[in-house]
């Protein structure tokens, strides 16, 4: 199955700690780029999280969002422990008067500032990244669908393309013949001319000559540009994974061809076909941009 690398997926799931949302978006990358936003609470699971994305998704730019919205029991244990703020206050006004300064100077946003200032304890378990994982194994999936969806528009687009650059060089074969009696015509007033004495004269035919057999025969390169066309039809039947490289490496190889055949033929019919198989080209190119 042919699919973008643009999408996006969304799942939201209840679990012991809250009510838990994780968002999936993708665009078009080389290679594979995943990142992770998470609460720092949870930031002990971006590996896990990593790791299944990248059995899922084979390239793109993948930006993972979760979003966690705590239950009582968790925003509870989130507060700094009762006994340790006494402590601490206590130990702040002891320091305080050997300073000089009063109580008063050791007030509730005081106390709150340096209640977290010290290392925090891991505030979630293990078994914690389960529900993480359901949930991001559904919103992976339902940006498989999207990419999915987008991916079956590309290719019937480019399947259209396809054929239009089929019908062209079909057109070109046939002009081929006319082409090359035109250039035959001109070789023999070129052969006409250097009739003339000269001491360059078996030089010159020969040039002349070997010049218009390079330039004539077109055959192999539209033999070789429908069999690109048929591997490229043959891909977009989606039964391998990551075809988006190697329809890449296809368009350069009939941008190829096709350029060779503009250079041997002088017929301004084939050289309008060349420049109208050259656009239909790029705007293939542009569409396997975005595909995985």
């Amino acid at each position: 199955m042919i699919t973008s690398m643009t999408g996006f997926g969304r799942a939201v799931k209840k679990a012991p700690f809250g009510n838990l949302i994780v968002e999936v978006q993708s665009v078009n990358r080389k290679y594979l780029e995943v990142f992770v936003s998470l609460p720092k609470e949870f930031s002990r699971f971006e590996h896990e999280i990593r790791r299944i994305v990248g059995e899922r998704v084979l390239r793109g730019q993948v930006s993972v969002r979760v979003h966690i919205s705590p239950n009582v029991e968790l925003a509870q244990s989130t507060l700094p422990d009762l006994e340790a703020m006494k402590s601490l206050k206590k130990g702040f006004e002891e320091l305080a008067g050997k300073l000089g300064y009063g109580k008063e100077v050791i007030d509730f946003p005081f106390l709150m500032q340096h209640a977290f200032a010290g290392p925090r304890v891991e505030l979630v378990e293990e078994e914690d990244f389960k529900p993480i994982e359901v949930c991001l194994v559904e919103a992976l999936q339902a940006l498989t669908e999207m990419k999915a969806k987008e991916g079956m528009t590309l290719a019937k687009d480019i399947v259209e393309r396809l054929k239009k650059m089929e019908a062209m060089v079909k057109s070109i074969e046939m002009a081929a013949p006319s082409s090359v009696e035109k250039m035959r015509q001109k070789l023999k007033e070129r052969m006409e001319e250097v009739l003339a004495p000269s001491s360059q004269l078996d030089e010159r035919l020969f040039r002349e000559a070997a010049l218009f057999a390079e330039r004539i025969d077109i055959t192999e390169e539209i033999t070789r540009f429908r069999s690109h066309v048929a591997q490229y039809n043959e891909l977009l039947k989606g039964k391998a994974k990551g075809t988006g490289r190697r329809m890449d490496f296809l368009v350069q190889e009939m941008g190829r061809e096709i350029n060779t055949i503009g250079s041997k033929s002088m017929d301004a019919e084939i050289a309008r076909l060349v420049i109208e198989v050259k656009s239909e080209l790029e705007k293939i190119r542009e569409q396997i941009q975005n595909i995985e």
